[in-house]
């Protein structure tokens, strides 16, 4: 028996757009929590969950769940032509920065229109003198 696989990054995803419109209509956090049936503190996790999600589209683009945007932190990517650099140099897959899972590395592959590597690239051998090609 196979375990479930995790898709959302935000549990109760599906509550977001709700909790971020009564917000704005002015309502307070408990009576949200009131009516989604939902606690004081959950109501407020989500609407700051939701506004740093916005921040994240607004600063790359795309909708980068938070654990990729961190993957791509600690990886110092600026750009999506420096990250198109790292993925064909190899230093973007899986395993290269702590917390980079398959997950994060699909959410990438997709942002740069790649497809996912099963292998990272092997980088060529250089000579320790030249530093030319073996």
């Amino acid at each position: 028996m196979s375990s479930p696989t995790r898709r959302t990054y935000l549990k109760l995803q599906h509550l977001v757009p709700r909790v971020v419109e009564l917000r704005a209509e002015g309502r307070t956090l408990q009576q949200i929590g009131d009516e989604l049936k939902l606690s004081k503190q959950r109501i407020s996790q989500i609407a700051k969950a939701a506004k740093r999600l916005e921040q994240i589209q607004a600063e790359w683009g795309y909708p980068f769940s938070a654990w990729s945007y961190h993957v791509l932190q600690r990886l110092a990517v600026s750009d999506k032509k420096e990250a198109l650099a790292l993925y064909h140099s190899g230093h973007i897959h899986p395993s290269v920065v702590t917390g980079f899972g398959w997950v994060s590395y699909k959410e990438i592959c997709d942002w740069l229109e790649v497809p996912m590597l099963k292998e990272r690239p092997k980088a060529p051998r250089l000579c320790p003198h030249c530093g030319q090609a073996a």
